[in-house]
């Protein structure tokens, strides 16, 4: 993943800053999968639900 910074918020989560929008758009497609891979592994399934319009066309394209 290319980060260019982590902010970590104790235990409510972090924001990831990536160089520019692609690396953004990397960044959580491999989230994405990771994270389906781990829950495969651990209940045998992913179940997703995915937001339609412009804005997170890239991602759905990386991974398709």
């Amino acid at each position: 993943m290319n980060l260019v910074k982590e902010i970590q918020f104790r235990d409510k989560g972090k924001v990831l800053v990536t160089e520019d929008a692609h690396a953004l758009y990397e960044a959580a497609a491999e989230m994405f999968v990771n994270t389906a891979k781990e829950a495969i592994t651990k209940r045998g399934r992913y179940t997703v639900a995915l937001s339609g319009g412009s804005t997170p066309r890239a991602l759905y394209q990386l991974l398709a």
